[in-house]
C-alpha cells in the first residue's frame, strides 16, 4: 500500500497526443501518418532513456513526417464523398 507513485510528467501528455494523431490518420487511412504518431508516442515514453536534446529532435521529425504523411485534401474529400454515397 505505500508503494510510490509514479510521477505524472509531460511525457504522458505527449504520448497521448501521439496516440490521437495515429487515430486521426488512420481514420484516413494515412498509414505512413499512423507510423510516425506511434514513433512520436514511443518516444516519449519516460521509460526510455533517451533524454535531451536527442529526443526532441526525433519528436520534431515525426511531427514532420506526420504533417506529411496525409493525402491531398482533394483526396480526403472524395474519399468521404464516396463513404456517403455508399451509406
Amino acid at each position: 500500500m505505500n508503494a510510490q507513485k509514479a510521477k505524472f510528467t509531460w511525457h504522458y501528455y505527449l504520448m497521448a497526443f501521439g496516440a490521437l494523431m495515429a487515430m486521426l490518420a488512420a481514420t484516413l487511412s494515412a498509414w505512413g501518418g499512423v507510423v510516425s504518431a506511434l514513433g512520436f508516442a514511443v518516444i516519449s515514453h519516460p521509460a526510455i532513456r533517451f533524454a535531451g536534446v536527442g529526443r526532441f529532435v526525433f519528436l520534431i521529425i515525426f511531427a514532420v513526417l506526420y504533417v506529411f504523411a496525409f493525402p491531398d485534401p482533394s483526396v480526403v474529400k472524395s474519399m468521404m464523398a464516396s463513404d456517403v454515397a455508399h451509406s
